[in-house]
């Protein structure tokens, strides 16, 4: 049951005292207070007598001025505390599996929280905490391990490939860690579902560990290292992003480079084959040549057979015409490639390294030269592939 009408009593009262589990305070009874009376249970003692809480009629208190003494509950679910310091104390053990917080009241600070909003006080100290607690429950699953050496407390080990030794903390919230607001967004970002999907979720964490050992590196105990992280949370992040952004620049650099470099031997590969292709169909060219200048020497040429030469070199011609133009063809089309994989880095130097900036330039300058030579190439085969007609010709008119 809400112990929320001893927070009622507690601010009716003209005094009051704490001395833990004992809470007593001095309140003029009206209907009211009568009424909030009837709500409050753990009373023991009413003008320093005692009594059966079950068999006090407190209208007959009305107009009086009466003196309470009440034993307040020591559970761990809800409690009294002295002060902001007392809670922390405790919850820093005894709490240390709970997200959510408990109901709870600080005498000296009269501060009382429930899950109630209603009767719960509002203050941003109760929100600060709340995310912090929640906060370090994502702490703990980004943890390697939790070291059970360390006694009661909550206590959390991280590793890096890079170190021998790991950083542990041990979880102590302070009232000093309540007095600001923390964006802890980053630690949204690596523990929820979603980021597990990010192509590079695996590399945010090792930067993250990485990161933890360069920012908590310097021997810290476990408490003062988590009081460090947490009180210098925004400089950890400012770390962490600038970490990250120099990894993903490396990573991008060598993935551009790369692409250049792949997007460089394909295209060198499918203008040597468009080449080999060509060079090794026109062997019939030479061969149609050859068959011609065979028959010259006979110096005979009846007309079955030079209709059928005649054929013979037309179909040829017509064949090698066609291999020609679906290879120039395809040489359009690698062209076409070329110039989508230049557009796709071409305004992009800015963002690259000189490194890389000099091999694109040299790989467009390679590429541009393989092309220009292939269409030459191209050139002349398309010369070529007329060689046997021509071949006829000349002998015709020799003839």
């Amino acid at each position: 049951m809400s112990f929320y009408p001893l927070v009622q009593l507690r601010r009716a009262a003209s005094q009051h005292s704490f001395n833990r589990p004992v809470f007593s305070c001095s309140v003029h009874v009206t209907e009211g207070i009568a009424e909030i009376l009837e709500q409050c249970e753990y009373l023991r003692e009413i003008n320093g007598s005692d009594i059966d809480g079950n068999s006090v009629n407190f209208n007959d208190y009305i107009d009086q001025e009466i003196e309470l003494t009440f034993r307040t509950p020591r559970t761990n679910e809800s409690q009294f505390y002295q002060n902001l310091n007392a809670f922390l104390d405790n919850f820093t053990f005894s709490y240390s599996e709970v997200v959510e917080l408990p109901e709870f009241y600080l005498f000296d600070e009269d501060l009382y929280y429930s899950a109630n909003s209603i009767e719960s006080d509002d203050d941003d100290i109760f929100s600060r905490l709340k995310l912090l607690i929640r906060s370090v429950a994502k702490l703990e699953n980004l943890a390697h391990y939790h070291d059970e050496k360390m006694g009661d407390s909550r206590t959390l080990v991280y590793l890096s490939g890079e170190h021998r030794t790991p950083i542990v903390l041990s979880v102590s919230i302070s009232e000093n860690l309540l007095s600001k607001d923390i964006n802890f967004s980053l630690l949204n970002e690596l523990t929820s579902a979603e980021s597990e999907l990010n192509m590079h979720y695996s590399d945010k964490l090792s930067v993250f560990y990485a990161s933890l050992h360069e920012f908590l590196g310097g021997g810290y105990a476990p408490d003062e290292a988590f009081n460090k992280l947490i009180d210098s949370w925004g400089a950890f992040v400012a770390l962490y992003q600038n970490n990250l952004s120099t990894y993903l620049s490396g990573f991008s650099f060598h993935k551009a480079k790369k692409e250049v470099a792949e997007a460089e031997i394909e295209l060198s590969e499918k203008l040597t084959n468009l080449t080999s292709d060509i060079v090794f169909k026109l062997f019939s060219v030479p061969a149609s040549v050859m068959a011609l200048a065979a028959i010259m020497q006979k110096g005979q040429l009846d007309a079955l057979v030079f209709v059928l030469l005649v054929i013979g070199v037309i179909v040829t011609i017509l064949l090698m015409y066609g291999l020609l133009k679906s290879q120039k063809n395809k040489y359009e089309s690698l062209e076409k490639a070329k110039d989508l994989v230049f557009s796709s880095i071409d305004g992009k130097e800015a963002e690259y390294p000189d490194e890389l900036n000099t091999e694109i330039t040299a790989m467009k300058s390679r590429l541009n030269k393989h092309f220009k030579s292939t269409g030459k190439w191209l050139g002349y085969y398309k010369v070529a592939i007329f060689s046997p007609l021509i071949a006829l010709i000349l002998f015709i008119i020799i003839a």
